[in-house]
């Protein structure tokens, strides 16, 4: 067996066998589907396991309610193929996109397999955006070579998500690389970067595969953040898998920055007057100062400047509902701007 699928399924009746469908149509040959059945209460677990009936090579695996990673763990113990690929379950990939990342596979044997990834934003069941994220990188490099380049990859969003690559699984086996079960926030990115110390060989493939569907309600970051009372909590867990990496500082500075703006972007005045103080302490801690001077957002977040930040956060999401009304009943005005002469709805 050449790839296991392991898919977590939690309240996803609606969308799970279009999920399978998918990627039984992607063009791999040699594949099983794990779907690992979370606890559902909404009829996803019968239609698991009428799925697991429909196709010889899926699964279908029920356990209590313990959570994503929990579901995920439980499908890389239950896997065979030689890799595994963590996939959502609403999300997709286009019909024989899989063909040349199976040939890549096949010949070249690498430790990870990275490739492109979109996300699709929904209205209405309808997609009215799509946002493509491609690797900065094309073919086979060392991980050795690319010390370097991890904050650049990082900024490219190539780290955060665990959906987007295809790892061989006796090296998170082998090395008991399992998810943290008690993440809820960025532990696809802590799980990464944790497994990249011990990837020596990485595939980069420039082809948008996965397709990421963007929750309709509009639910984001930071509402979860709310959840977290302090972020230099969550940047502990991100640093110590950084353990080592010579760009460990810069990316957690730039981490810090877009979890202090996500949760400011849905917090009170009194949540915002945490955010500053700890985003000082943690500043001050790691000696990082002298890299935020001549960053004004930052700046603003370390001395409490809360009135302005409350301006530009209100400034912003007007900014952000007026462009997604905007691309949701007229189009994306992004085309426009850069010319490529397509002026139609998705």
């Amino acid at each position: 067996m050449l790839i296991s699928v392991i898919i977590p399924a939690y309240q996803c009746a609606d969308t799970i066998e279009k999920t399978v469908d998918s990627i039984l149509a992607s063009g791999l040959s040699d594949v099983e589907i794990v779907m690992i059945d979370d606890g559902s209460q909404d009829g996803t677990a019968e239609h698991c396991d009428s799925i697991a009936e429909k196709y010889p090579c899926v699964r279908c695996i029920h356990q209590k309610n313990a959570g994503v990673s929990a579901a995920r763990n439980r499908g890389l113990k239950e896997a065979r193929g030689e890799y595994v690929w963590f996939f959502d379950a609403d999300d997709s990939v286009d019909e024989n996109a899989l063909s040349d990342a199976e040939s890549i596979l096949i010949k070249a044997s690498p430790d990870m397999l990275v490739f492109g990834m979109s996300f699709d934003h929904y209205s209405k069941g309808k997609r009215y955006r799509r946002d493509e994220l491609l690797p900065p990188l094309e073919g086979p490099a060392h991980t050795g070579e690319l010390s370097t380049e991890l904050f650049m990859l990082y900024q490219k969003n190539v780290l955060s998500s665990l959906c987007n690559r295809i790892i061989k699984r006796n090296i998170l086996v082998q090395m008991h690389q399992w998810l943290r079960e008690d993440m809820f926030l960025y532990e696809d990115m802590e799980f990464t970067l944790r497994i990249w110390k011990h990837c020596e060989n990485v595939y980069f493939l420039r082809e948008p595969i996965y397709r990421y569907r963007q929750a309709e309600d509009g639910g984001n970051a930071g509402r979860r953040l709310m959840r977290i009372p302090h972020i230099p909590a969550l940047l502990d867990q991100i640093e110590a898998a950084l353990d080592g990496v010579a760009d460990k500082n810069r990316i957690l500075l730039s981490l810090c920055l877009t979890l202090a703006r996500e949760k400011i972007s849905a917090a009170s005045v009194t949540d915002i007057e945490t955010v500053c103080t700890d985003f000082k302490q943690w500043v001050d801690a790691h000696d990082l100062l002298p890299e935020i001077q001549n960053r004004e957002y930052a700046m603003r977040i370390y001395d409490a400047r809360i009135i302005s930040l409350v301006v530009k956060r209100n400034i912003s999401k007007i900014r952000h509902r007026a462009a997604n009304w905007v691309k949701r009943n007229i189009g994306d005005f992004r085309k426009w701007t850069y010319g490529s002469g397509k002026e139609g709805k998705q």
